[in-house]
């Protein structure tokens, strides 16, 4: 390897060591990444972040602005680059959106090609939401944080669903859901390598398989509903630390889903492909559809047996009792969790819920105006809907991929900074009390109190209750 000063700057020149490309690619058609290198005479190639079937992604120095990006990095195959012009395309619709929920979505900068591979340039951001369970011990985070998260995952929804975007993300999990600050709570959603337009859906094979709706998996049409049932999916899992529907295959998968929902729908059942209705299901003698068997002769719990209640923790403290006692994880917070996800857990995607109406559900009511939800949006929304009320009954008649670090900037989780409200809870370790004059005084009071009348242990507990209920 040589190295060469062009400038200021040091310069990797590419020995051309690869099986492809004149040397710059590997066996893969990925371009053999060096640090150091100059990438279009402007950026400089700091180190490796992740790996994925599209390519890879790479931190840099942005020579002109002075900045550490991001640059996907794609393969040197004709489908990876026609997708990733796709890719393109969308997000420069979303970032000149006007909408203030355009600010959910990951900047892309500028884009060029180098050495024949396309190459997207990205603002750097933090950990993703999969290494922020990690670093919980997959105990998952607070119901409160929980909600900061759900808040901006519906409005990045609405704003995905306008009419004048109308896009669907088709692969939304925690590894896509990246912090912009380790520091705060704010979120931005990545990859849209997958995404396509109403109307213009190029692929059936979408969704990593946890996250993947029923209309997927039955190979029916889809729309922009498939998100929502992937935000009900990522919600509890961001809670209870686990997978909500953790299938090894798409046949477990539906049957893991059938455990908590019961069954699917007849007119769903019998609108999908034969093929895809026999893998799942059987009649009966009396005509009525069971649940298939599987190979392994694996047994599963009747259908809608487990229940959602019991998974959250409604009536219990909260998953595994964990909460049993904390500011904010009443019975009455955790019934109207339960409500929203079930309603973005319906089966017929005709009558799940939509982003319009999430954003208004009860559970995100009382921090509404934090969502950052733009009024245009919320004028478009109140058109189309009346306010959402909470039934009292709801009716449910209806292995984890490698987490790929894209645009994840490197620091250690274990350093998280937490120095105001909108921090990221992970360890009580990481707490750390605010300025007495940023809390309000009927919380602070509020929370004196509970901590007078049921622990009075420590003042390092006060620091956490106050720092928890801080709004």
């Amino acid at each position: 390897m040589q190295i060469s000063n062009v400038g200021f700057h040091a310069v990797v020149e590419n020995p051309r060591s690869g099986s492809h490309n004149s040397g710059y690619d590997d066996e893969n058609h990925d371009y053999i990444i060096h640090p150091g290198e100059l990438f279009n005479n402007r950026y400089q190639i700091a180190c490796h972040l992740g790996k994925g079937s599209f390519g890879q992604v790479a931190k840099a120095y942005d020579t002109v602005e002075q900045q550490d990006v991001a640059i996907k990095i794609i393969k040197n195959k004709k489908p990876f680059h026609d997708q990733a012009q796709i890719e393109i395309r969308l997000l420069e619709m979303m970032n000149n959106q006007e909408s203030e929920s355009k600010h959910y979505v990951v900047k892309l900068k500028t884009h060029f090609m180098w050495r024949n591979h396309l190459c997207l340039v990205f603002e750097l951001l933090s950990y993703n939401l999969y290494d922020l369970l990690r670093n919980t011990d997959f105990h998952g985070v607070s119901l409160n944080l929980t909600r900061k998260f759900g808040q901006q995952l519906a409005s990045t929804l609405m704003f995905l669903s306008s009419p004048q975007l109308n896009i669907i993300h088709c692969d939304l999990k925690p590894e896509n859901v990246l912090l912009c600050n380790p520091k705060r709570s704010a979120i931005k959603i990545i990859d849209f390598g997958s995404s396509c337009q109403l109307g213009h859906r190029i692929y059936q094979y979408i969704q990593s398989r946890f996250y993947r709706s029923p209309e997927i998996l039955l190979g029916l049409q889809y729309d922009t509903a498939i998100d929502m049932w992937s935000l009900g999916c990522i919600l509890v899992e961001m809670h209870t630390g686990e997978a909500l529907f953790a299938g090894t295959c798409e046949h477990d998968q539906m049957m893991r889903i059938i455990e908590v929902l019961g069954m699917p729908p007849n007119h769903m059942i019998e609108a999908a492909p034969a093929e895809k209705r026999n893998k799942f299901f059987e009649k009966d003698d009396d005509g009525n559809y069971l649940c298939k068997e599987s190979r392994e002769n694996k047994r599963y719990r009747s259908p809608g047996s487990r229940k959602l209640a019991d998974i959250i923790g409604v009536d219990t403290g909260g998953p595994g009792s964990r909460r049993l006692g904390e500011c904010g994880h009443t019975p009455e917070e955790y019934t109207k969790f339960k409500d929203l996800v079930e309603r973005m857990l319906t089966f017929d995607p005709r009558e799940r819920i939509g982003p319009c109406a999430a954003v208004r559900h009860p559970f995100f009511s009382r921090r509404t105006d934090e969502c950052g939800v733009s009024s245009a949006l919320a004028s478009h929304c109140r058109t189309l809907q009346q306010p959402v009320t909470m039934s009292s009954n709801v009716q449910i008649n209806t292995l984890r991929t490698v987490a790929q670090p894209h645009f994840v900037e490197e620091h250690a989780l274990n350093q998280m900074d937490c120095a105001d409200s909108n921090t990221v809870i992970a360890h009580p370790q990481h707490i750390q009390l605010p300025q007495l004059n940023q809390v309000p005084f009927s919380d602070f009071v509020e929370i004196l109190m509970s901590f007078i009348s049921l622990f009075s242990k420590s003042m390092r507990f006060i620091q956490n209750l106050m720092f928890f209920y801080h709004d």
